[in-house]
């Protein structure tokens, strides 16, 4: 049996940590295994710092909530050069915990099975899809779609995202062992206040985000909205920012990155949280504006609907007038307190903590 005597840990928005190196793997010591040594694995495969930062932050979390029963030791992953260090380590743990079914998953995985160990991985974003009309998604290329079906294959147990997720697995791994096990967020940092016509987009701005994240079609119905502010929260990494701005009406202020008490004020304030993405795996931002009493307005895809429900209005992907109209209906609608009440019921981080606690117990079992 498995005992804690923390309290909840932390949540991190999905916007911090930005000094640490891009790609990372951690290792955790179990506090109730013979073994010496307990090690989860992650990998973040964002080609920039600032990309790396949302993906971190998921991560931090999850070693916060393994933390409450795991000492956890983190190992900096960065490349082919660290695959030797990776390999020597693997054969002394009980089990790897690994996000994202990429090559250095499907190493760990492999040798750990071979080793008498055990694998956890967590996926179900761009690692597990492919899509050409966007240019998004690791399956776009022929080794991608390898390495992620051996890593899937290799793993005891995969934890997706979503069921949106878990079903995107399955049809790309039939065979692997998988169940969806959602995201969560710390609804006691995240809460509402007094609510005020603000809308909030978190994501970071580039040119790729412009399209799959529908930053475009945001700022264009800024325009169509014109006596409601608009933020859209996020490190402006290329030339997208000022794009943006061309279309974007003068009420839309872009804040660039905001330090996390700084976002949970802007979010607790805000009447909606729109997310007018192509796809999402989950939407932990989207999950925290929730949380945070703002109405959600979402495209119908990916595993939005899951998260919104009822609590929420839809638009379709890059339709501006639409996503405008699905704003003013927002935020004249009493649904932000529904929705909290459906992130505090269905995706909190106590609810993850017991999952995953569950899961590592069978798979050690």
């Amino acid at each position: 049996m498995l005992r804690s005597t923390r309290s909840p840990p932390r949540s991190f928005a999905s916007q911090t940590l930005s000094l640490l190196p891009p790609l990372a793997v951690f290792h955790l010591k179990p506090l109730f295994r013979s073994r010496s040594v307990y090690r989860f694995a992650y990998k973040s495969t964002v080609g920039n710092q600032t990309q790396f930062r949302k993906h971190f932050d998921k991560r931090k979390i999850e070693v916060e909530l393994l933390g409450m029963f795991c000492n956890v030791t983190p190992f900096y992953f960065s490349g082919t050069p660290n695959y030797p260090s990776l390999a020597a380590k693997v054969p002394k743990s009980d089990l790897v915990f690994c996000w994202f079914a990429l090559g250095f998953a499907a190493m760990a995985n492999t040798l750990a099975r071979l080793t008498g160990g055990a694998a956890i991985l967590v996926s179900g974003g761009w690692d597990v899809t492919g899509l050409s009309e966007i240019g998004y998604g690791r399956l776009l290329k022929g080794r991608g779609l390898i390495t992620a079906r051996l890593a899937l294959a290799t793993a005891n147990r995969v934890l997706a995202f979503s069921s949106w997720s878990e079903r995107t697995i399955r049809g790309l791994a039939p065979h692997c062992d998988v169940e969806s096990v959602p995201l969560g967020v710390d609804v006691n940092k995240f809460h509402p206040k007094s609510k005020e016509d603000i809308v909030v987009c978190v994501a970071n701005i580039n040119r790729e985000n412009m399209v799959r994240k529908g930053l475009a079609t945001f700022a264009e119905a800024s325009n169509l909205v014109p006596e409601v502010r608009f933020y859209l929260v996020g490190r402006q990494i290329d030339d997208a920012k000022d794009k943006l701005a061309e279309i974007a009406g003068p009420n839309m202020t872009f804040t660039g990155w905001l330090p996390e008490p700084e976002l949970v004020g802007l979010l607790s304030r805000a009447k909606v949280y729109a997310q007018p993405s192509y796809i999402e795996g989950f939407g932990l931002a989207l999950a925290e504006g929730m949380a945070s009493g703002c109405v959600p307005v979402v495209v119908k895809s990916g595993a939005m609907p899951e998260v919104v429900g009822d609590t929420g209005f839809y638009a379709p992907y890059g339709d501006s007038r639409a996503l405008a109209e699905a704003i003013r209906d927002a935020l004249e609608s009493a649904k932000g307190s529904t929705a909290r009440e459906r992130i505090t019921a269905h995706f909190s981080l106590e609810r993850r903590l017991e999952a995953v606690r569950s899961i590592v117990e069978q798979v050690l079992a």
